[in-house]
């Protein structure tokens, strides 16, 4: 007998910030494992010299040999690039305001942004980049800011000037990296073509557990129970090799626009912005293992841009993935493949009739 007291209204549990983060970062995953994951795992076999019995241009083919022309193709354009950015040795320029004549500021501040770039190595990040773009056709990275304990070498007077210590003096400062991101660990809305008008991009990767525990003791990140990442092999920088899933961290990080209430929600209070009316609010949003929110606040950016640069090595109109080396010499690698391996399996029948 039903009880018609009873309510039979459904049950609306609302929805918490990492679940709407992770479900969006999810479905643009699986637009990029669906659409591009195959061809870029190819692209990067044929670029290192990896055979898989996938590459096979006939059944019949027993010769494993990769000829080394696409190779040659990615390094040489690689290099050109890089000469044309870096060869001049200053591989950037700041000009002066228009009325100024004293440019003397200008100088000191450009000399020391080389300075600080040099110690950065971002010369080593950037050309990383180029090599990701050549292969994949994409060249992502993320802008990080990292403290570091600098030391320079000094002397000090001790016991009234009769003797001298040496040693080092410790300073912390705060540089800004580069660090270069593979494509299929960067997510990003499907219907946008750059980063600013995407409603977020996230990178989704492992990273070691003592790299989390650091910032969790540093209190960067909330303290939470990290356990173990499952596996998933598409995250990993090469599925050649043996996956190990001891002490790693799947590390989500999601910059973009989220729902303001969410948002408030986890951080218990209202946010005053001048943005009041919109439904969305830019935000940095940190989770691990896919369930455990170890940050969430809104932009701290003065200029509320995302912290990831990318560019296409060449553009497709109205898409974000753009077309690389590999790309544009994959049909003369295959034919020149299917050849050379024609030709090695011929003379084997040859030497060794059977």
């Amino acid at each position: 007998m039903n009880d018609y007291n009873e309510s039979t209204d459904p049950i609306i549990i609302e929805q918490s910030l990492e679940d709407w983060v992770m479900t969006k970062v999810n479905d643009w995953g699986d637009y990029y494992e669906n659409n591009y994951a195959d061809k870029h795992e190819e692209y990067y076999r044929l670029w290192r010299g990896i055979w898989n019995a996938s590459d096979k241009t006939r059944q019949a083919e027993r010769s494993q040999i990769i000829a080394p022309a696409l190779q040659q193709a990615v390094e040489s354009n690689v290099a050109e690039i890089e000469e044309a950015t870096f060869g001049r040795g200053k591989y950037f320029d700041i000009k002066d305001n228009l009325g100024d004549s004293d440019n003397t500021d200008i100088q000191f501040l450009r000399n020391k942004l080389h300075e600080d770039f040099d110690i950065a190595k971002v010369r080593r990040d950037v050309s990383e980049c180029l090599i990701n773009a050549a292969v994949f056709g994409n060249g992502i990275g993320e802008v990080v800011l990292e403290e570091i304990n600098e030391m320079k070498p000094a002397t000090e007077q001790v016991m009234d000037g009769a003797m001298e210590a040496v040693g080092v003096n410790v300073s912390k400062r705060t540089l800004v990296r580069l660090r270069p991101i593979l494509p299929q660990n960067f997510r990003i809305d499907p219907v946008a073509t750059n980063i600013e008008e995407a409603l977020g991009v996230a990178i989704d990767e492992f990273v070691g557990s003592h790299l989390v525990e650091q910032l969790q003791e540093q209190g960067v990140y909330r303290e939470a129970y990290l356990g173990n990442a499952s596996e998933d092999f598409n995250l990993e920088p090469d599925s050649e090799l043996t996956v190990h899933m001891d002490d790693k961290v799947r590390l989500t990080k999601y910059y973009g626009l989220v729902p303001r209430h969410l948002l408030e929600k986890e951080l218990d209070y209202d946010l005053d912005t001048d943005e009041k009316e919109s439904y969305y609010i830019e935000a940095v949003v940190i989770i691990a293992n896919e369930g455990t929110l170890l940050k969430a606040e809104a932009s701290p950016y003065m200029m509320k841009d995302r912290p990831v640069v990318a560019f296409p090595w060449d553009v497709i109109p109205s898409r974000f993935w753009g077309r690389g080396v590999c790309e544009k010499g994959y049909n003369s690698q295959k034919a020149l493949d299917a050849e050379l391996r024609a030709r090695i399996d011929a003379l084997a029948l040859t030497v060794h009739p059977m």
